[in-house]
C-alpha cells in the first residue's frame, strides 16, 4: 500500500509541478492529528535512498499535527516540521490541494533550492512526508518519511 502511494504522490508531484500556485482547496477543514512514524527513506551522500524502520532513528518522534484549510483560500500544516508552522517570507506555495480523501501540499523555499510536500489520505491515515535539499544540484538529497495519523 505504502508502494502505491508513493507512486500517487510522485506522479501527482510531477503532474502538479508544471501548475505554479496550484490551488484547490474545496472544503473548509480543522484537523488535529497524532502521527507515528513508521520508516524513513534517506538519500544523500553516505545513504542512496536506504530505509529506516522507526525503531533505528534516534530522533524517532511522533508528530501531532493540525491541519486547516480555508476553501478556496489556504492551506496549512502545523507541527510536522519547523518549515511548515513557521513557513518562512517569500516561500513559494506550489501546490496545496484539499479534496474528498486527499491532502496535498508542497512549499519551496524563495530560492527554490529546498523543498516540503506532504501527502495525506484521510480515509487511511497515511502520511508521506518529504523533504528534499539541494534541489537542481548532483548533491540532492531526499528524506521521505511514512506516517500512520488518526484521522478519525
Amino acid at each position: 500500500m505504502k508502494n502505491i502511494l508513493i507512486i500517487i504522490f510522485i506522479t501527482l508531484f510531477y503532474t502538479l509541478n508544471v501548475n505554479a500556485s496550484f490551488l484547490n482547496v474545496t472544503i473548509d477543514y480543522n484537523k488535529n492529528s497524532n502521527c507515528k512514524l513508521d520508516k524513513q527513506i534517506l538519500k544523500n551522500e553516505i545513504y542512496d535512498y536506504k530505509e529506516f524502520t522507526a525503531d533505528q532513528i534516534k530522533e524517532n518522534q511522533d508528530r501531532k499535527i493540525n491541519i486547516s484549510a480555508i476553501k478556496s483560500q489556504e492551506l496549512k500544516i502545523i507541527g510536522l516540521s519547523d518549515f511548515f508552522t513557521n513557513t518562512p517570507n517569500g516561500a513559494i506555495f506550489d501546490t496545496q490541494i484539499l479534496k474528498d480523501n486527499t491532502i496535498l501540499l508542497r512549499v519551496l523555499s524563495n530560492d527554490e533550492k529546498y523543498s516540503e510536500s506532504v501527502f495525506i489520505n484521510k480515509s487511511s491515515g497515511e502520511m508521506l512526508h518529504e523533504i528534499t535539499t539541494n534541489i537542481n544540484t548532483e548533491n540532492q538529497g531526499k528524506e521521505i518519511s511514512f506516517y500512520t495519523c488518526d484521522m478519525s
